[in-house]
């Protein structure tokens, strides 16, 4: 209590430092130091909380499983079945990927069945009457081509892509998806086809993709594969209606690839 009073008594008498501390100073002194103070709080803040494309790719991988398995895919099957919203009949779908960015995907529906393949150099669709075997050929368009690639690259590199790919990527910032806070990243692959990924902030999980056409895809539940974790139903919309839904009850990790799968027929 002296203490306090000495100071006191000394501030009102006109002393212009006791024990060290003065009496006397600048008030506009004290503004500056808190206004350098509060400017220095907000730039450490931003550095802290500032996401860059390297902390939302590694947190979606890291979410999906280990980078070593990740890294190890070379070739993914996936199976299932397709079912339209408009009360349309199911299909069964078959989806083979293989690195760097082939496809095969086929769909049967009843007695028919279509087979579009792309490899590095082509692209072909092929349609099948599963009763007589009756088959006929056609070379898928260049556009097609391309967006099957991008796709095929997309899935099977897991957000991370080499050189070779070329793919640029760039982080959007934080956004809203579907009402939900999402870390929004696009992806620009050869011929300008884009892909926009939505990530939980918090754990990396993929919530949905836009692609550049305007189709929405959003991903449900999950299947444990050889460590990794996978997505068993997506949802398409085109716009804000449901188009259909693919729940897979099969997906392979480095199946083998039959001979021929992505070559074009004689």
């Amino acid at each position: 209590m002296n203490r306090v009073l000495l100071g006191t008594a000394a501030s009102r008498a006109g002393v212009d430092c006791v024990c060290g501390l003065s009496f006397r100073a600048d008030p506009r002194s004290y503004v500056f130091m808190i206004r350098t103070i509060s400017i220095l709080f907000l730039l450490s803040s931003l550095a802290l909380s500032a996401k860059t494309l390297e902390d939302v790719i590694t947190q979606a991988r890291e979410f999906v499983g280990p980078n070593e398995k990740i890294e190890s895919i070379d070739t993914l099957l996936y199976e299932g079945v397709l079912v339209p919203e408009n009360g349309a009949e199911e299909r069964r779908i078959s989806l083979l990927l293989k690195k760097p960015a082939s496809q095969r995907l086929e769909i049967t529906q009843g007695e028919s069945r279509i087979t579009m393949v792309v490899n590095d150099m082509e692209g072909f669709m092929m349609q099948e009457n599963l009763v007589n075997g009756q088959k006929g050929f056609s070379p898928l368009p260049t556009d097609q081509v391309r967006r099957f690639k991008a796709n095929a690259a997309e899935n099977l590199y897991f957000f991370k892509f080499p050189s070779s790919v070329r793919v640029r990527s760039k982080y959007l910032g934080e956004q809203e998806f579907r009402g939900q806070p999402v870390d929004a990243v696009r992806f620009i692959h050869s011929g300008g086809v884009q892909f926009f990924r939505y990530f939980d902030p918090e754990t990396g999980e993929l919530l949905g993709t836009e692609t550049d056409t305007g189709t929405i895809n959003t991903e449900e539940g999950a299947i444990q594969v050889d460590g990794l974790r996978f997505s068993d139903k997506v949802l398409s919309f085109e716009g804000d209606e449901l188009a259909h839904t693919i729940t897979f009850d099969k997906i392979e990790v480095n199946p083998e690839v039959p001979e021929g799968a992505f070559t074009f027929p004689e």
